[in-house]
């Protein structure tokens, strides 16, 4: 008898989306956000403070902060300004 393995799908679950975990991915991307502007703002304030590891990593944390909000399905964040 073969052993489970971790990495196989049960492919009996549906893959639609219920209300509940569409407001998930809402309120996750809401917060994916919120960090990624949070992190850009202390990127900024790093920066004029001569810290460039500390830049670095905060800019690291909102790239991964936006990508993560836009597999959520937010919207991105315009930091033109």
């Amino acid at each position: 008898m073969p052993r489970p393995d971790a990495s196989q799908k049960d492919c009996s679950k549906t893959s639609g989306m219920t209300a509940d975990s569409a407001k998930a991915n809402q309120e996750a991307a809401s917060i994916a956000s919120y960090i990624a502007d949070m992190s850009d703002e202390m990127a900024k304030l790093a920066s004029r403070c001569d810290m460039p590891m500390l830049c670095y990593f905060l800019n690291l944390a909102r790239a991964e902060a936006d990508m993560r909000a836009r597999e959520l399905g937010g919207y991105p964040i315009d930091r033109s300004a």
